[in-house]
């Protein structure tokens, strides 16, 4: 379904273009005999029709264009050097001498004078002063009492023999022990009666006497050396340096450049205007004569059969083509109203 309707749109607008075209009375004429009489006179036909087209054409023209040469040109170089040279300068400089000058100084100097002042000399001086001091005193007292004592002379003697008798005691051990043993049942504490000093410490004020350095100062004139400056004027010799100018002549190297001239090549690039042909292509109009198809006349038409409509009308078929793109029948002349006509 889809290729019959592409057909059929491509056949309208071939139809359409070549209604517009300008078609030739000439060529009319000749396209009607030349249809054979035992042809089907509702065939598709073609004619031949004059249009224009757009034909490219090629034309030869010319243009100048600048081409890069290569050229081999000569030139002036030059080389530097450097050179020693010898000048000579005039140069001024100071010289250092040494003189002896007299010369006048004020020179100070320190005198020895004897003068006589009067000084203020320290002496110490003992003097009786009188005080009042608070001091400690003991007023305590002796008292007598008991104290225990020691064993006398006597008795340590009688525990020593004691001691070196084995059976004093009566004991058969014979280690004298019994000796030791009884003595502190036998023995009796002994004391004595001493004096015993009790402290009672006491605070009392008293007058006292004592005797005081007291530093004097006491005016005394004695006779002092001093120095005075004396200033005086003294003639000496000094050694002073003075500079002396001094101008002399001397040499020195100097290195100075020097250019020297020398013939050098060298190759360039040069553009070169050129004339050149070449080939262009434009679009030119021309009338071209083309057959294109198109659809055979009725072999009736109502023209002939007295309509009088004056008019030439061609018959595409019972189902002809444009019809069939409109989607009804045949439609009559304007005048006559015959169905062949279309």
């Amino acid at each position: 379904m889809n290729r019959l309707q592409v057909r059929l749109a491509l056949v309208a607008s071939a139809l359409v273009a070549a209604a517009a075209l300008p078609v030739r009375a000439e060529d009319a004429s000749k396209a009607a005999p030349a249809a054979p009489a035992a042809i089907d006179p509702c065939a598709p036909a073609t004619r031949k029709v004059c249009c224009k087209e757009w034909v490219p054409e090629n034309y030869q023209c010319t243009r100048t264009v600048n081409k890069v040469e290569c050229r081999t040109e000569t030139y002036t170089a030059y080389k530097c050097e450097w050179v020693q040279e010898t000048r000579q300068r005039t140069v001024t400089c100071c010289k250092t001498v040494s003189e002896v000058q007299n010369v006048t100084k004020t020179v100070t100097e320190c005198v020895p004078v004897v003068e006589e002042r009067t000084t203020m000399q320290s002496h110490w001086v003992c003097k009786p002063t009188t005080k009042t001091v608070t001091k400690c005193v003991d007023r305590g007292h002796y008292e007598c009492c008991e104290v225990p004592c020691g064993p006398s002379m006597k008795d340590r003697l009688h525990k020593l023999t004691s001691r070196l008798h084995k059976h004093g005691c009566g004991c058969d051990s014979g280690c004298g022990g019994c000796a030791d043993a009884c003595a502190p049942a036998c023995e009796c504490v002994r004391t004595k009666t001493v004096k015993k000093w009790v402290p009672n410490m006491v605070q009392e004020q008293c007058t006292v006497t004592v005797n005081e350095r007291v530093c004097e100062q006491r005016p005394v004139t004695c006779k002092v050396t001093v120095y005075k400056p004396v200033q005086k004027q003294v003639l000496c010799q000094v050694t002073v340096c003075k500079k002396i100018p001094e101008t002399r002549v001397e040499n020195y190297t100097v290195c100075v450049q020097k250019r020297t001239p020398c013939q050098a090549t060298r190759t360039v690039r040069v553009c070169v205007p050129t004339q050149e042909t070449y080939t262009a292509c434009r679009m030119v109009c021309r009338e071209v004569v083309k057959e294109v198809p198109c659809a055979p006349a009725c072999p009736t038409t109502c023209c002939d059969s007295g309509c009088g409509c004056g008019h030439a009308h061609f018959h595409l078929g019972g189902a002809g083509l444009l019809s069939k793109l409109k989607g009804h029948g045949h439609h009559g002349c304007d005048s006559c109203g015959s169905s062949c006509c279309n």
